[in-house]
């Protein structure tokens, strides 16, 4: 599609005279365009910005209600607020503000989302800090027929040189602080996606052992050998040769949870309660909880548990106190956990928006009102 034939797309749609038809190509379009491209600037008015996420207000009946029903109408929706994240970051201007009636402190709306940053802690005790300002292509480590480097698109490459490459020593670590992500590709070939607030150990000769240690966060595309890969977190160990899963282990959470996208995992628990090895097929998810140890098998919502990695929040029935948890990291932000009401919530949006503008699709979509002070989201009371 031209610009000229989305903008028309988008008037129709304003307008409200487009077809269900139309409405899947705007969402087609924002799944083919692409996150990594610019759109002009001139694009999307002001005028436009306004009048679209005037239009997609007046369809949501919720104001009363304790949570949106997206999947209705999510497929515009989400296609409109992500492609306006590209060009503008999904700003609420003054206009937007007299019609939401929103009034949140102006320290809110100078907090902008994570971005590609993390500490990387080299096996004789370098620190290397890896983050979008010094981004360019650079060597880190070289030796014993071992490549590390950094690259422009945020990733962590160790490449291995020479087959036959052996005998190295050490552990290597790499942290994403909150409000950071980075991508890590490993000495086998395996990908893994970082989170925010999260960690990941592993040694440097994976040709004997591969085996890494997790913290918080990450999503794995196992590449397979005949050598098992582990993974280790404080809950439990998982044992796989070739697949994608994503482990979900923060220490702050109640709970731990492991989702399988593809291929098998053996998971066994380090806790000594529930010692059982659990077999996972796909798209299955096992919960630990962290106080009894207890593992649960179920059948997993395999959208909301990537929605992190595919650059969005996804909030599926959850509790208010969970999704300000998961801000939290993300913006690098305090939360004042005291007298939050139990309200569940049920969105998506882009994580590319700015703090202000989470709060504010959560102030619309339930009855709480935000305050946000020293650098810490409060409930207004």
């Amino acid at each position: 599609m031209t610009q000229k034939e989305i903008l028309a797309l988008l008037d129709r749609y304003l307008a409200g005279e487009t077809s269900f038809e139309e409405e899947q190509l705007l969402s087609r379009f924002h799944e083919t365009y692409g996150k990594g491209k610019e759109l002009d600037e001139a694009f999307f008015t002001d005028e436009r910005r306004l009048a679209i996420l005037s239009k997609i207000e007046d369809q949501i009946h919720f104001q009363k209600s304790r949570f949106i029903n997206w999947k209705r109408w999510l497929p515009v929706a989400a296609a409109v607020i992500i492609m306006l994240s590209i060009t503008g970051m999904l700003y609420f201007n003054q206009k937007l503000e007299n019609i939401s009636k929103v009034d949140l402190s102006q320290q809110a709306e100078q907090i902008m989302p994570g971005t590609n940053k993390a500490i990387l802690r080299l096996a004789d005790g370098t620190i290397i800090s890896l983050d979008d300002r010094n981004s360019s292509n650079r060597t880190l480590l070289k030796e014993k027929g071992l490549t590390v480097k950094s690259n422009h698109d945020g990733q962590l490459l160790y490449i291995i040189a020479d087959t036959k490459a052996k005998g190295l020593k050490g552990t290597n670590s790499i942290e994403t602080p909150r409000g950071g992500k980075y991508e890590v590709l490993l000495p086998d070939g395996t990908h893994v996606w970082l989170n925010s607030a999260s960690s990941l150990s592993y040694n440097l000769d994976f040709s004997y052992q591969r085996k890494v240690q997790l913290q918080g966060e990450a999503y794995f595309e196992v590449a397979k050998k005949k050598v098992p890969f582990t993974v280790q977190h404080g809950m439990q160990e998982i044992q796989v040769l070739g697949t994608h899963f994503n482990v979900n282990a923060y220490e702050d959470e109640s709970y731990s949870e492991t989702t399988l996208l593809e291929g098998q995992i053996a998971l066994r628990s380090l806790h000594g309660k529930d010692e059982k090895t659990i077999l996972m097929g796909p798209k299955f998810k096992v919960t630990t909880d962290h106080h009894s140890g207890l593992s649960k098998q179920s059948i997993a919502d395999i959208e909301s548990v990537m929605a992190w990695k595919n650059g969005d929040f996804l909030f599926e029935d959850q509790e208010l106190a969970s999704i300000l948890r998961v801000i939290a990291r993300w913006y690098d932000v305090k939360v004042d956990y005291n007298s939050l009401p139990r309200t569940r919530y049920t969105l998506q949006l882009s994580k590319q928006v700015r703090l202000s503008d989470v709060l504010k699709m959560l102030e619309k979509t339930g009855p709480v009102k935000f305050q946000f002070e020293q650098n810490t989201i409060k409930v207004e009371k």
